[in-house]
């Protein structure tokens, strides 16, 4: 069993880590399979999106009129909107029940990527299979934890402003400045806490929930319970480690932003030559703004914006691996199962025993 790492002391271990399973050797296909884990749960360096204004013929029996889109949306008839409301409305519960299912995913390849990390192990189809069980319990514990956190934001923002709205305070806000200035600046710092609070409850739940579940094959209330006492035994310790990463999450945000703007910039070179290039096109075929040609233009832009965080995700593919390591050393010393899977060579890219 490796010995009880500090936070610092756990960096170097994590980064000969990475450097082995990514670098030596390089292996294209472990990167690849790496980068649909990191963009599935949404743990690889940001990324930013921009587009232009367009505009297209629009045909009417007016005669020919160029129309931006956003002219074509602000019918000043009115049209347009009612014409779109459906539509709307069908794309917000397409949404919704994306992000859902976004959120499901992830759940489940959360435990891909301790698999891929600890075991050398990258094989997608094999790890949804085998993760989909404790995976949807932690997808289940991210809704019900999401849900609470919003009904106590609900409940401590909305009661007071409430009172304060029967009282009157709203009315003269002038007589009421002073209770106004700190009524409100100790509502900010209530909500800003209970932020905090919630992230740090999502951190420990991510780092050390999921490897717990794993190893043990605990459901999500008997792996908070194994959790619980090992964090107040450590309280420096696990504050260490949350302030520690901290620090690399800034530095690595920093290094890979720069990267990510500069793979960026070289994307949307070509990408706006062939936007331009589909502009010129359907302007000369006489095409106009209509539920269908924006259909086809929304379906392009999210193809072409996957295509990019999938670019970013693979450069993004060592910090991911780093921290997912670092979190792994860190807590190998504190639980003996993990600490023995760390001591216990395993050749890269082989075939590995279960956890248990």
């Amino acid at each position: 069993m490796p010995a009880r790492l500090s936070a610092v002391e756990a960096v170097s271990p994590a980064f000969d880590h990475t450097k082995r399973q990514l670098f030596q050797p390089f292996r294209f296909k472990r990167w690849a399979r790496l980068a649909v884990v990191s963009l599935v749960t949404g743990e690889f360096a940001g990324s930013s999106w921009g587009g232009g204004n367009v505009n297209l013929p629009s045909g009417g029996s007016g005669g020919k009129k160029d129309l931006s889109l956003l002219a074509y949306l602000a019918d000043p008839a009115g049209e347009r909107p009612r014409e779109f409301l459906p539509w709307i409305a069908a794309l917000v519960l397409l949404g919704l029940a994306l992000a859902l299912l976004w959120i499901y995913v992830a759940s489940v390849f959360r435990f891909v990527l301790l698999d891929a990390v600890l075991r050398d192990h990258y094989e997608l189809r094999a790890g949804w299979t085998r993760w989909r069980q404790p995976g949807g319990r932690y997808f289940l514990w991210q809704l019900a934890f999401s849900l609470v956190m919003l009904t106590v934001l609900g409940i401590v923002v909305g009661v007071p402003v409430y009172v304060a709205w029967v009282a009157g305070v709203f009315k003269q806000p002038g007589e009421h400045w002073g209770l106004l200035i700190g009524g409100g600046a100790a509502l900010f710092l209530l909500v800003v806490g209970i932020v905090l609070v919630s992230l740090l409850v999502d951190l420990f739940s991510r780092d050390f929930l999921v490897p717990l579940m794993a190893l043990e094959n605990l459901g999500v209330w008997e792996a908070w319970e194994r959790l619980l006492p090992l964090l107040r035994s450590e309280k420096g310790g696990y504050a260490g480690y949350v302030l520690m990463k901290i620090v690399l999450a800034v530095g690595s945000a920093i290094l890979f932003g720069i990267l990510n703007v500069i793979v960026l910039f070289l994307l949307l070179i070509p990408l706006a030559l062939a936007g331009a290039a589909l502009v010129l096109g359907g302007k000369a075929a006489g095409l106009t703004w209509s539920v269908y040609t924006i259909g086809a233009a929304v379906l392009l832009g999210l193809t072409a914006l996957a295509g990019i965080l999938y670019v970013l995700s693979f450069i993004s593919s060592p910090a991911v691996f780093f921290f997912q390591s670092y979190t792994l050393q860190f807590f190998g010393g504190r639980h003996p199962l993990l600490g023995a899977l760390l001591a216990r060579p395993v050749p890269s890219g082989s075939p590995t025993a279960p956890f248990s």
